[in-house]
């Protein structure tokens, strides 16, 4: 039965081991006990210098243990910074308690039962010539090296072999009470100026073994916002080995919220995969909070957006996102390289609306009212009341575009530009070093479609504008009414309208406009004007303002016409109207600086019913007039020698009339009562030509 006979042994000769440990350990807590404090001060002190080439100040008093754990306790300790520090100390605490169990040593396990600091302060510093000052030089080095060398290089250590280098050399760590209580970390760089700076950190770090879950929870005060962070890492041991393990954390703070769920790795390209969402309040206020404040102006408010995430420290993936900015919200998939000197987006969004006027500053809030970007129709037929305002003169800032580089497809329920309100809409945006490039492939805009280009720069001191339109379908009285202030047409439209500008405002940019383009108008009216009755009126006296014509309106089946702009000056010298009884062709200039006009139009009363499609050189009588003045309440003044330059023409009008109903219109515009037959012929054509125009104009 010698086996039973061994077990006793064994277990006999394992308390002598053990007796003999505690009368060791036991003798070194006497001795440790009879040497004075100042001994260890003193060695330590000159171990830390001889290290680090950096004074260490014990002030305080200094314990050491030996049961149940090696253990040592330093109060009010100083490590001096470097000579070039902007304060004396580099590390100051109230206090350190380190302990280190003994037994769990002798089969290769560290368990540290206290590791607590009391009020550290740690400056971080880099100076003007870019060196830290967590860079040591050892005394021993220093010494060594002759005056004006550089100190020796170290021999170079021998290769570990497999067996040193392998994972038996500890069994398992772990850690008991571990925090930091009441600390602070400052970071000063001289040479970009950056200074960043974190008190009141307090944290607690819990690992009852390397296969058990690891658990950190710490808060902070950043910038006078308080800051919590928490995280999980499933199995430390795999971690450290650069396998992977489920990972949790959650970041909160009043500036922004964020929370991952998934997995780490962290091997020779650290990565994270998972669950993500960060919410924001405002990104404006998180900017300036980080340290990065954005230039003054609207936009950049509240961000939110979860998805999936796949992450490296430099790039960013995101898919199955959903996301909100600034009242906009949208899915897809975003990429953020965070490598190079500006971060860079790219991938897709599916947004509900973009509004630019949000980081426009100094752009007309867009309209809350009237109709909508699909919407439109005819509209109605009230005169606006009349506006003196001009163009803004706040400074309209686009340096935001240089935040970061774009690249992206996008598609758009709305999009806000300004006053102009565009309906549903794909697009693809690019920005690069502050030039944004939207190239509309579709766009509904007032009840029509079309495609468009917009460019924005933002780059230089001075914001320019590219914009190209070929629209077609368009209904002309909301576009028009958003555009440009202007309500006095309605009808469908097409158009094509290519134009440029720069300026630091509202005021700069419309005075710098240049361009041209062609718009054609069909089946409308003009509203607020009636021109036969026009016609009839302006004789009786020069007419002032638009609801001269009693506020009725003149139908036309045509109109249109080309125009080039050039600094701000409109020019259009072929504009042409066809109605029925009515011709109108018109030229002149508009001032979109001064919101003034000077224009000639040419009405004809024309001796045919046909509109659309008929001739424009119809017989009839033309009643030029002059528009002039402001937009809202232009002057009206006719140009009588042309209408007596053609007497056969306005009296042939009369007899060539192919309606009888059309006939009977233009008689009674010119005051006569309806056409019985018992006037005699003869006496009307004898009729003084100068007698009728004044009788048809009630003179």
């Amino acid at each position: 039965m010698p086996i039973k006979e061994g077990r006793p042994a064994m277990a006999r000769i394992a308390l002598i081991v053990f007796g003999i440990l505690v009368l060791i350990v036991g003798g070194l807590a006497v001795a440790a006990s009879l040497i004075p404090t100042e001994t260890y001060k003193a060695e330590i002190e000159k171990q830390v210098e001889q290290q680090t080439g950096r004074k260490l100040t014990i002030e305080g008093d200094v314990g050491i243990t030996f049961l149940p754990s090696i253990g040592a306790e330093a109060e009010k300790v100083r490590f001096a910074n470097a000579e070039w520090g902007s304060s004396p100390d580099m590390v100051t605490m109230e206090s350190l308690q380190v302990a280190l169990k003994i037994l769990p040593l002798l089969s290769g396990n560290v368990e540290i039962s206290r590791f607590i600091l009391v009020e550290p302060e740690i400056n971080l510093e880099v100076n003007g010539q870019g060196t830290p000052n967590w860079q040591f030089a050892p005394m021993e080095q220093a010494a060594e090296a002759a005056p004006g060398e550089a100190a020796p290089a170290e021999e170079e250590a021998p290769a570990a072999s497999e067996e040193s280098s392998g994972g038996s050399g500890i069994g398992d760590i772990s850690l008991g009470e571990v925090s930091i209580e009441n600390g602070a970390v400052s970071y000063r760089d001289q040479q970009s100026g950056a200074v960043y700076e974190l008190t009141q950190i307090n944290t607690t770090l819990d690992l009852p073994s390397l296969d058990a879950p690891m658990n950190f929870d710490g808060s902070a005060v950043w910038n006078g916002d308080e800051v919590n962070l928490t995280l999980t890492a499933e199995n430390p041991r795999v971690l450290i080995a650069g396998g992977t393990t489920a990972f949790t954390l959650d970041l909160s703070a009043p500036k922004v919220t964020t929370s991952f769920d998934g997995s780490i790795n962290q091997g020779d390209q650290p990565k994270l995969g998972g669950e993500m969402s960060v919410d924001i309040p405002s990104v404006r206020e998180l900017a300036a909070w980080a340290g990065s404040p954005l230039p003054e102006g609207d936009g950049f408010g509240p961000f939110n957006i979860t998805g999936k995430v796949s992450a490296t420290p430099e790039v960013f993936d995101f898919s199955d996102a959903e996301l909100a900015f600034d009242g906009m919200n949208g899915t897809g998939a975003l990429n953020a390289d965070l490598r190079g000197q500006k971060p860079k987006i790219t991938g897709r969004l599916d947004v509900d609306k973009i509004d630019t006027n949000i980081y426009m500053a100094g752009a007309p809030a867009s309209s809350g009212g009237g109709d909508t970007a699909s919407g439109g129709g005819s509209g109605g037929g009230t005169a606006p009341a009349a506006s003196s305002e001009g163009w803004s003169d706040e400074p309209i800032d686009m340096s935001a575009l240089n935040a970061f580089n774009a690249d992206l497809a996008l598609s758009a329920g709305e999009i806000l530009i300004q006053k102009i309100q565009i309906g549903e809409s794909a697009l693809g945006v690019k920005l690069n070093n502050g030039v944004l490039t939207a190239d509309l492939s579709k766009l509904a805009l007032y009840e029509g479609a079309g495609t468009a280009k917009v460019t924005l720069n933002g780059a230089s001191a001075t914001p320019a504008l590219n914009a190209t339109f070929d629209l077609s379908g368009l209904s002309a009285y909301p576009l028009l009414r958003d555009a440009a202030d202007f309500e006095r047409l309605e009808g469908n439209a097409a158009m094509n309208v290519s134009v440029d500008t720069r300026g630091k405002s509202q005021k700069q940019m419309i005075s710098a406009l240049n361009g041209s383009g062609e718009m054609r108008f069909t089946d409308g009216a003009i509203k607020g004007i009636n021109v036969a009755q026009l016609m009839r009126n302006v004789f009786s006296g020069a007419l002032t303002g638009w609801n001269s014509a009693e506020a009725k309106d003149t139908d036309f089946s045509e109109l249109g016409g080309t125009f080039t702009i050039s600094n701000g000056i409109l020019s259009n010298q072929d504009f042409l109207m066809l109605s029925p009884l009515i011709r109108v062709a018109g030229k002149g200039t508009v001032n979109l600086p001064q919101k003034t006009l000077s224009y000639r139009v040419e009405p004809k009363l024309a001796a045919t019913l046909e509109g659309q499609g008929g001739e424009t050189g119809s017989k009839g009588i033309e009643v030029p007039v002059m528009i002039e003045g402001p937009w809202a309440k232009p002057r009206f003044t006719p140009d009588l020698k042309a209408i007596l330059s053609d007497p056969d023409g306005a009296l042939n009008t009369i007899k060539d009339m192919d309606s009888e109903s059309g006939k009977q219109l233009l008689e009674g515009l010119m005051g006569g009562g309806s056409s019985s037959g018992s006037s005699s012929e003869e006496d009307g054509e004898k009729k003084n030509l100068e007698d009728a125009v004044k009788g048809l104009f009630g003179r």
